[in-house]
């Protein structure tokens, strides 16, 4: 099951419009919230100077639980992971890619992280995400994530500290190459090479997963989830930075085509259909 959020007729007629187009990275979300630039930075370095206060402690434990017996009760039960053999290879921290598709699509991801032995996953999530209001907001403002914002010197600066504090911790870091969330579509989406540059400059592996819906129920909601964890990449020692973020990229996506068409037995044709929104009627 997977939290449906308000008009999905019209994030369904955006989707259709930006693959028309091959506007892969676009939101289509008609009510994201928007905020102006300088707000927004101040809002997400009040929130980086409270990672470590009490009361942020507090709303993290209250965030963590509420996610926590919404996958218990929602996803572990009906959800599946496979391929986590796939894991024994990478000894240390990563950053794990995926297709996105849901605000709360990263709970499978907790669970991957949790049997991994990784204990609790960090998102990066995009700055405005955390000023949507209600249940929603408070969770993404809350959970554990590493906000980004296009702000150079945030992004030089408690960005890359808060990166690096984890990365050493040993954790598993999802990012979403895709960028934006296209609500319940089924196919991967070329990304973006920011996750694989982080990678690259870190000298850490990228663990690309795709996530295959199946529907079982007569609403949006109704959707059992398949992790599918992939074959981890590392970055070439004999390449550049540069270099290996390219290569990475394109490793990442063509690992998720290859699994989208074994899991659907259906080649990728991004020529929009109803079937490509799981569960849409």
């Amino acid at each position: 099951m997977l939290l449906v959020t308000p008009g999905r007729e019209a994030a369904i007629e955006n989707i259709r419009k930006a693959a028309a187009e091959g506007r892969f990275n676009d939101k289509t979300e008609p009510f994201d919230p928007q905020w102006d630039a300088e707000a927004l930075k101040a809002d997400i370095l009040g929130y980086v100077s409270r990672m470590d206060s009490i009361g942020f402690k507090l709303k993290n434990l209250a965030a963590r639980g509420i996610v926590d017996v919404w996958i218990r009760k929602w996803s572990d039960g009906v959800n599946e992971i496979e391929g986590l053999e796939k894991l024994e290879s990478v000894k240390g921290p990563a950053f794990v890619t995926s297709n996105h598709f849901n605000p709360f699509d990263n709970g499978i991801h907790r669970t991957l992280a949790r049997k991994a032995g990784r204990g609790r996953l960090l998102a990066i999530s995009q700055g405005t995400n955390f000023v949507m209001p209600g249940i929603n907001g408070f969770i993404l403002r809350n959970i554990d994530v590493i906000p980004l914002i296009p702000e150079p010197s945030y992004m030089n600066g408690d960005f890359r500290r808060l990166l690096q504090k984890n990365l050493d911790a040993g954790k598993f870091i999802l990012i979403y190459p895709e960028q934006e969330m296209w609500f319940n579509y089924r196919k991967p989406r070329p990304g973006k090479r920011g996750a694989f540059l982080f990678a690259a400059q870190y000298g850490v592996p990228v663990v690309p997963t795709f996530v295959q819906m199946q529907v079982i129920g007569p609403e949006p909601k109704d959707v059992k989830l398949i992790l599918h964890v992939l074959d981890p990449i590392f970055p070439n020692p004999a390449l550049s930075v540069r270099e290996n973020s390219f290569a990475m990229c394109k490793a990442d996506y063509e690992a998720k085509v290859a699994c989208y068409e074994a899991a659907y037995h259906r080649p990728l044709d991004y020529t929009f259909s109803p079937w490509d929104i799981a569960g849409w009627q």
